[in-house]
């Protein structure tokens, strides 16, 4: 089981991601503003971030830069729009549960080696 920050400012989306990544076997914790993730980060560990990083008042921004070697999921409407900041994976939106934790799977597959 992995530990995953799931960070999104619509609750409907919070609440789908915790529902297919808990289904995967997956612990997930759900910060709906950059804020709130920043302070279960600074809690930590976590083995993985999915974020919407364009979130419209407390963005996700800070979130990304805190990151550090965190590998990032990020879901957003345009790749264009992500800084320059590398992440793992990226999936537009409106994604779909299954391409969530193919995503989340592959990336974690990834770090393990």
């Amino acid at each position: 089981m992995h530990r995953i920050l799931v960070v999104d400012d619509e609750p409907d989306s919070l609440l789908a991601a915790r529902a297919a990544l808990t289904g995967a076997g997956h612990d997930c914790v759900l910060a709906p503003d950059g804020p709130r993730a920043l302070a279960f980060l600074a809690a930590g560990p976590f083995d993985l971030i999915v974020i919407d990083p364009a979130m419209p008042l407390h963005d996700g921004w800070p979130v990304l830069a805190a990151a550090g070697a965190i590998p990032v999921v990020a879901i957003t409407s345009a790749p264009s729009g992500l800084g320059g900041r590398p992440v793992a994976a990226h999936l537009p939106k409106p994604w779909v549960a299954d391409e969530l934790v193919a995503a989340v799977a592959a990336v974690l597959a990834d770090r393990a080696g």
